[in-house]
């Protein structure tokens, strides 16, 4: 056991979960506060030192630190919309010009704003497809 070790707080153990194989198993100690010991044996002992508690509580901040108000943004639902809207504009194209969703190609950008938009399509016409829109051979 390291100095460290015995420096630190003891905390009840709430369960113990063996992982690896053999020759290289180790023993995850989950503890009442939240942190996971590993060790190379489970231990027997209904409490054991936690280490990340004591590194948290000698952890010092430097003098001066700020608070810093950070704004959330939820890009995963500006970036659900873009889909959304990029979906209806290639299936408006297809129906446009009557042919499957899957011959259309659209080209995004990202902005500066974090949104994307299209740039432009690529339509992947067959031979019949041609000929029905310029109005025969």
């Amino acid at each position: 056991m390291t100095t460290e070790h015995r420096k630190a707080p003891r905390k009840t153990v709430e369960s113990i979960d063996r992982v690896g194989g053999w020759g290289n198993v180790k023993y995850l100690h989950h503890l009442e506060c939240g942190h996971i010991e590993s060790r190379p044996r489970a231990s027997t002992a209904p409490k054991l030192g936690c280490v990340t508690c004591l590194r948290v509580k000698n952890r010092q901040e430097p003098e001066g630190l700020q608070q810093v108000n950070v704004e959330v943004v939820d890009f995963g639902a500006q970036i659900a919309q873009d889909e959304i809207t990029t979906n209806q504009l290639a299936s408006r194209l297809a129906k446009t010009l009557g042919v499957p969703t899957e011959a259309i190609g659209l080209h995004q950008e990202i902005q500066e704003s974090g949104r994307s938009s299209v740039q432009y399509a690529v339509v992947y016409l067959s031979k019949d497809d041609i000929y029905r829109i310029i109005g025969g051979p």
